[in-house]
């Protein structure tokens, strides 16, 4: 699997939209790295790839045995204008000698009874019903 762009809206401290191209520019270079002061962000951007790709199951670093609802509740950027958070993950995998490209997409809105969870996986394009 080769991961090639994550995108968070409002997720943690990464308020509106932001997107990172996870593609090496360089294919002799084939690493991307992340550097930051604590509190920047790097560990969130970990806890997006879990939450995007394992949901209820991920292992997220500041979940600290929060019910996974009230985990998505307090992952909403504080900032948020509406109480709504997204996480996409774009990747290719390789299977039988065919590169296939993934988007998933998980998103949640927290309302006064709780948080409802949307989450879609699109295979080349076109929505994945059995994946989703």
């Amino acid at each position: 699997m080769i991961l090639d762009e994550l995108t968070l809206h409002n997720f943690g401290v990464y308020g509106g939209r932001q997107s990172i191209a996870l593609t090496p520019l360089n294919p002799k270079r084939p690493v991307i790295l992340f550097g930051g002061l604590n509190g920047g962000g790097k560990t969130t951007l970990l806890d997006a790839l879990q939450l995007c790709l394992y949901g209820p199951a991920a292992r997220c670093s500041n979940r600290n045995g929060l019910a996974y609802d009230e985990y998505l509740r307090r992952s909403i950027h504080r900032g948020a204008e509406v109480r709504e958070a997204a996480i996409e993950l774009a990747f290719r995998h390789t299977a039988n000698g065919q590169v296939q490209r993934f988007r998933l997409h998980r998103s949640w809105t927290a309302g006064a009874n709780g948080c409802r969870e949307r989450f879609h996986v699109l295979r080349d394009g076109e929505l994945d019903k059995l994946a989703t």
